[in-house]
């Protein structure tokens, strides 16, 4: 008996009440209870291990996505065998098969829904969240919204279900950066009465979205609370932390001061009490209380190893004390003690660095911005300002060096002659650095002055008197600006800088120099493109008075030059080249008129609307190859590949497309499972479906898609797909154009481009490529076996699918995808697999006839209604009939009455 009930329980083809409670005991208490456990000893082994960076912003989690990381994600991580034990669970132990109508049973509402739904193993719906959830921890946020959703879809009968899927989808829309989709999710939930369990776990997680969001004002209550609810003591730390963090970049000195101090409190190992003191002599606002503390730990010899935070949180108290000289002190003991050479010693020489710039102190400042440019993460909010600095000062505090040098040998008497040329020449160019570089107009006005003071008769003196008239111009010191423009006309008034000044507009093209010389650029390029030559050369003679030394000459020049090929000038056009190469050596510009004169030489003949910056076009000769024949494309087929579903950026809705795909994917393989991710294809955004063992496999999987009618029904906008190996996607990430790839696979890999990759739905190509992929999609390579997508033609788009169609393309798609994966099927999986489908045929069959019962007593029904209106139609004509011959007979006889 026992042997019969337990054969009877194993099968998931019978929906009884033994079945249902033999598959939700076995899913509870053997896999899923190994894969919950799987789980939490996961993330216990990541929280424990991980270990922070107290000098940033603390994640909320320690598997957090990182906004700032470029590194592509690989698929999978630790949580993968949760991912594997609740994928055999659902395949082992859903039950969708339709249980009997048990007569004894009311026939209730609640009884109807029931018998409606899709999954009857009451368990199964925690291995769907565990799923999502475990993808969501290996930061496989793609896969965890495909799983979630499927998830909310299945069992939308259970709100619980469907609202802790959704609190899930959040954080991973959250860590995704996609903001707007989670707080549409998180609209929907605040509305909502969840179970406390399911409300505190949305309250931490619509803490990390606004946070995410920068929002710290409005994070503040969220977080708060999630602090409280917390319970391990590891993260609640780091909760508490961050409240701190958020707190201090707010501005709330005192409350940052008294969330630090709570971690104290909190069984908290002695590192992390220690970083909460350095944070709070951050915040600290009261008197020198913080610092005897510090100054105790410096003395204590366990502490060795962090005197240089230690230094350093001292010198960040006198700093906000505006004890400038105590601070610095401090961090040049902290510079000297540091022992790690890491983030910690390079925030200290970046707040040193800081202090020296400000004080234009630039020799003390260079050496600490450089050094510390190493070891800061870009990530960091100060990383574009040093690295910056350091760019700047790297040009600049060589000259001030040789200038110190050359100040003392001429204090010394050696060689004053030689001493005073090379001074010269080193002012006017630190004057030109500070001004053009720097920005430090006040800086450069006294270089500049000394410059004048040193050396009244320099040759560089009209130089140096424009550039003092544009910095006393730009710092709003008219008078100034004034005088000197009056010693550049009256001293030199043959000048290009005399005959600038004469243009009525020069001082607005000084303030707004360079915005006015790239607008003036744009207009001639576009009054080039359209062949208005005499407005280009218009410009160019414009800007050779107001820019003659402006960095966009070289360009003014070429296409003054092209233009003069416009109008048919080539001594002209040999004399503007020539002019340019002598003028502008080494620039790109020189070079395209190197390359354009060795043309001409040759006897060939420009075409009249050139690109100047893109390559050059001949009437006489063809310069440019096959785009394919430049590059090396991997053409090995039976390698790793992908599919990419390309689309015009913003041209849609990204979730929308990931949910079709992940639909269509569900729909139709229960057992293999793919990759999707989006990525970016220049000029085309992509979702990336992987892995394929082949070009051919990949190629089936793109039609099946294409031939899909609920895809296509889902998603309106157009997409192009693309079958390309690992290798080759790598080729194109390096920046080789997608119309050469695409070259490469009509002439190399496909034997003959047909229909049987369709274009998923119409795409509108960016001109340049346009011809290239005409020939988009691709065809999978052909092989002797007779090709299932092929035997059977994809209805179009256009076509409204008949019930056979539909028929014919349901055992299709089934057919299609045991091929694709029969290799890796056993014969009881086939067998298995082979009777749900046949199953869901006759199902399918069962609901068509239904269908068509209804359709024929909605047509009765109709015909029905025409009859009725028909007949009242009739009988209101026959009323205006009657009425009518009344009119008639009385007008009649009022006649024959007069």
């Amino acid at each position: 008996m026992f042997i019969v009930l337990l054969c009877t329980g194993c099968s998931t083809k019978r929906n009884t009440p033994a079945t249902r409670a033999w598959h939700e005991l076995t899913t509870r208490y053997n896999i899923y209870f190994n894969a919950e456990e799987a789980y939490n000893e996961a993330l216990k082994s990541i929280t424990e291990s991980h270990i922070d960076n107290y000098q940033t912003w603390l994640p909320m989690y320690p598997n957090s996505a990182d906004p700032n990381d470029t590194v592509v994600k690989q698929p999978g991580g630790p949580f993968d065998r949760v991912v594997e034990k609740m994928t055999t669970a659902i395949q082992e132990h859903s039950i969708t098969a339709k249980p009997r109508r048990d007569p004894a049973q009311p026939n209730t509402q609640e009884y109807r829904d029931w018998l409606r739904q899709n999954e009857f193993n009451p368990f199964i719906d925690r291995a769907w969240l565990l799923m999502g959830k475990a993808h969501v921890q290996n930061k496989d946020y793609t896969e965890a919204i495909s799983v979630l959703s499927y998830t909310v879809r299945l069992f939308a009968y259970d709100i619980d279900v469907v609202s802790e899927a959704q609190i899930w989808m959040m954080r991973a829309y959250t860590e995704m950066g996609w903001f707007s989709d989670a707080e549409g999710l998180a609209l929907t939930l605040q509305v909502r009465r969840l179970p406390k369990d399911l409300h505190d776990k949305f309250t931490e997680f619509y803490a990390l979205l606004l946070i995410r969001q920068e929002k710290y004002r409005d994070a503040l209550p969220f977080l708060i609370q999630t602090v409280k609810s917390e319970k391990s003591g590891i993260q609640k730390r780091r909760l508490q932390f961050l409240l701190g963090q958020v707190y201090a970049h707010l501005g709330e000195r005192e409350n940052a001061y008294n969330a630090f101090e709570q971690i104290k409190k909190l069984s908290t190992p002695y590192d992390e009490v220690f970083n909460a003191l350095v944070a709070q002599s951050q915040v600290a606002t009261g008197d020198g209380e913080i610092i005897g503390e510090l100054q105790k730990m410096a003395e204590n010899k366990k502490n060795s190893a962090y005197l240089d935070r230690i230094y350093a949180a001292i010198g960040d108290v006198y700093l906000s004390r505006n004890n400038v000289e105590k601070a610095i002190e401090n961090y040049l003991l902290a510079e000297e003690k540091s022992v790690r050479n890491g983030v910690e010693k390079a925030l200290t020489q970046v707040t040193l660095g800081d202090i020296y710039f400000e004080r234009k102190d630039f020799l003390k400042a260079e050496p600490r911005y450089s050094q510390a440019l190493g070891a800061l993460p870009r990530s960091s909010g100060n990383y574009a300002r040093v690295e910056f600095r350091t760019d700047v000062l790297g040009e600049l505090v060589p000259h001030m060096e040789v200038l110190a040098r050359q100040d003392s040998l001429r204090q010394l008497a050696v060689q004053p002659d030689e001493s005073d040329k090379i001074i010269e020449g080193e002012l006017f160019r630190i004057g030109s650095i500070a001004k053009d570089r720097l920005g430090d107009f006040e800086f450069a006005v006294e270089v500049y002055n000394r410059h004048l003071t040193d050396f009244p008769e320099s040759i560089r003196r009209k130089e140096v008197y424009h550039q003092l008239y544009q910095l006393y111009l730009r710092m709003g010191n008219r008078a100034m600006a004034k005088s000197l423009k009056d010693k550049i006309i009256s001293e030199f008034p043959q000048s290009e800088y005399a005959a600038a000044m004469s243009d009525p507009d020069y001082e607005h093209v000084v303030r707004n120099y360079a915005r006015v010389q790239d607008s003036l650029y744009q207009q001639t390029y576009l009054a080039y493109r359209q062949g208005q030559v005499e407005t280009v050369q218009g410009n160019f003679k414009r800007a050779q008075k107001l820019f003659f030394n402006g960095h966009l000459m070289p360009k003014f020049m070429l296409l003054n030059a092209l233009s003069l090929a416009q109008s048919g000038n080539p001594e002209q056009l040999n004399t503007a080249l020539s002019e340019l190469i002598q003028k502008h050596p080494g620039t790109e510009e020189t070079k395209m008129a190197q390359q354009i004169l060795a043309g001409l030489s040759e006897g060939k003949t420009l075409v009249a609307n050139v690109q100047p910056f893109s390559g050059i076009d001949w009437e006489s000769h063809i310069v440019a190859g096959n785009a394919a024949d430049s590059v090396c494309f991997e053409k090995e087929k039976n390698l790793p590949h992908s599919l990419l579903l390309l689309f015009p950026p913003n041209s849609l809705r990204k979730n929308e497309l990931l949910f079709a795909v992940s639909d269509f994917n569900f729909s139709n393989f229960q057992i293999r499972s793919f990759h999707t991710d989006y990525t970016y294809v220049s000029p085309y955004e992509a979702l990336q479906i992987k892995p394929f063992r082949s070009f051919e496999e990949a190629g089936r999987y793109a039609s099946m898609l294409a031939g899909d009618s609920i895809f296509r029904q889902n998603i309106t906008t157009g997409i192009v797909p693309l079958v390309i190996s690992d290798k080759n996607l790598e080729i194109l990430r390096d920046g080789e154009p997608l119309e050469n790839y695409i070259s490469f696979v009509t002439n190399e890999l496909s034997d003959g481009l047909s229909d049987s990759i369709p274009l998923i739905v119409s795409v509108k190509i960016p001109q340049t490529i346009t011809e290239t992929e005409k020939n988009v999609p691709l065809e999978p390579e052909k092989t002797g076996k007779p090709d299932i997508a092929s035997k059977k033609p994809t209805p179009k788009q256009s076509e409204r699918l008949t019930d056979e169609q539909r028929l014919e393309e349901l055992e299709r798609k089934a057919e299609e995808a045991l091929r694709q994966t029969g290799d890796v099927f056993s014969k009881r999986d086939r067998e298995r697999i082979l009777k749900e489908r046949e199953e869901a045929r006759k199902e399918w069959i069962k609901q068509r006839e239904r269908d068509l019962k209804q359709r024929e007593k909605v047509r009765k029904e109709i015909l029905k209604q025409r009859e009725r209106e028909r007949k009242q139609k009739l009988k209101e004509q026959e009323r205006l009939r009657k009425e009518k011959l009344k009119e008639r007979e009385r007008i009649v006889q009022q006649r024959n009455e007069k």
